[in-house]
C-alpha cells in the first residue's frame, strides 16, 4: 500500500484533532465523489460543499474546523491559500492512465453539463470515434496530470492509491480517518463504506459498465482495454514520466 508519512505530528488529542481543517486533495476521476459520500456521512456538519472549479476553497474563504473535499489543486496552489494554522490533508491518486479513460466516458456520456465548455467537449467527443477522442485528450496542460506532476514523490502528504482504496477500503479508509481525526468505530466505519460501495449504489457488480452511469465500471486497469500502440506511444511521450515518479511504472517498457 502507497502511504507516506504523516506530517504533524504534534497535537494528537483526540480534542486537539477536531480543531483541525481538513483538506481531500485529488485529481479529477480518483474517486473523489466517493470518497465525499463516506466523509458526508461521517462528518455531515463540517463537511463544505464542493464547488465547480474549486471555488469552495479558491474564492471562498476557508472556515478553521472545516473538511473540504474534492480539492484539485497542484502543489503550488493549494500552498498559495490561505490555510488555517491547524490543517491535516490527504491525497488520493489514480494511475493516470486509467483517469484518462474515466474522464473521457465522464464526459462522452455521464457527468452533467455545468457549462458551456463541457457541452463543446461533450459534442467533440461524440464526433470522434473512441480511441481518436482518447488521442485528443493528451494534450500537455492536462489538468489531471499537472495535479499529479506537482504532487509526485512528495514526502509530507499523506498518499493513497485509488488502486488501494479499491482493494482494501476499510484498512485506507480507516488510515484517512485516524489521520484526519474523525473519531469513529470500526464497525461504524465498515457501515458506512458498505452504503456508498460501489454495488450497493449501482446495482452491478465491478465491471458491469454503464456508459451513462457516473459509477460506470467500477475497476482498475480498465485503459488496457483501450490503449493501442499509437495510444502507449503518445501517452509515453506526454505522461511517462509522471508514471514513473508515482510508482505506477518503473520505465517506459510497457
Amino acid at each position: 500500500m502507497f502511504i507516506n508519512k504523516i506530517i504533524n505530528r504534534k497535537d494528537k488529542s483526540a480534542g486537539q484533532f477536531k480543531k483541525h481543517t481538513i483538506f481531500h486533495l485529488t485529481h479529477y476521476k480518483a474517486g473523489s465523489q466517493w470518497v465525499l459520500a463516506v466523509l458526508k456521512s461521517a462528518v455531515k456538519r463540517r463537511i463544505v460543499k464542493p464547488l465547480p472549479r474549486v471555488k469552495h476553497v479558491t474564492e471562498h474563504s476557508i472556515i478553521a474546523g472545516k473538511v473540504y473535499p474534492c480539492v484539485y489543486l497542484t502543489r503550488d496552489d493549494f500552498f498559495s491559500l490561505n490555510l488555517p494554522e491547524a490543517n491535516r490533508s490527504f491525497y488520493i491518486i489514480r494511475d493516470l492512465r486509467d483517469t484518462l479513460i474515466s474522464q473521457y466516458f465522464s464526459i462522452r456520456y455521464s457527468h452533467p453539463i455545468l457549462h458551456e465548455n463541457m457541452q463543446k467537449a461533450r459534442e467533440r467527443m461524440a464526433s470522434m470515434e473512441t480511441r481518436e477522442g482518447l488521442l485528443s485528450m493528451m494534450t500537455k496542460r492536462w489538468p489531471s496530470a499537472e495535479i499529479q506532476r506537482s504532487w509526485a514523490q512528495t514526502d509530507d502528504m499523506l498518499t493513497i492509491r485509488y488502486e488501494d482504496l479499491r482493494a482494501d477500503q476499510f484498512s485506507c479508509f480507516k488510515q484517512i480517518f485516524n489521520h484526519c481525526g474523525f473519531a469513529t468505530t470500526d464497525r461504524k466505519l465498515k457501515k458506512i463504506i458498505k452504503a456508498h460501495s460501489f454495488e450497493k449504489k449501482t446495482g452491478r457488480k465491478p465491471g458491469q459498465e454503464d456508459l451513462m452511469s457516473h459509477h460506470r465500471k467500477g475497476i482498475v486497469g480498465d485503459w488496457e482495454n483501450y490503449f493501442d500502440e499509437r495510444l502507449k506511444i503518445k501517452f509515453k511521450e506526454q505522461f511517462g514520466q509522471i508514471l514513473i515518479k508515482t510508482g505506477y511504472e518503473k520505465d517506459l517498457d510497457w
